[in-house]
């Protein structure tokens, strides 16, 4: 199974690992394959920019360090995953560009989203996400 985390579980992967459920744990620690996009990091970047706090308690450079480190291979954004972005529909209003970009690197790549985000379920149809 390949997974891709979004920006939140790879903030408490590598910060608190203890606030992802165990069944998140599981998935990622058994996973073939565990991903995070290079869109986590730009989005990581601007809530650290403009003070967002989602728990987040290091540097940029220190969390990407620490991803690598974790064994996650970093997923750079690809055509494919451009070209799937626009075919992503607008469910419920949700207008999130990062949760959208997210959602069509899964879809694109077939890969299990690993997420808390209420909002992923919504997609069911067009791919799996695990909490």
């Amino acid at each position: 199974m390949n997974v891709l985390l979004d920006t939140q579980a790879v903030i408490w992967y590598v910060t608190d690992e203890s606030l992802l459920t165990p069944k998140a744990r599981t998935v990622i620690n058994g996973a073939d394959l565990a991903y995070v996009s290079a869109v986590s990091f730009y989005e990581i970047a601007i809530k650290l920019a403009i003070g967002k706090d989602a728990g987040i308690k290091r540097s940029l450079p220190d969390i990407i360090k620490l991803v690598l480190k974790s064994g996650f291979l970093w997923l750079p954004m690809a055509a494919n995953h451009i070209e799937t972005y626009s075919s992503v529909p607008l469910l419920d209003n949700h207008k999130d560009p990062f949760d959208r970009m997210i959602l069509a690197t899964a879809l694109a790549d077939n890969l299990i989203i690993i997420s808390s985000d209420h909002n992923f379920p919504l997609y069911s149809d067009l791919v799996t996400t695990i909490w």
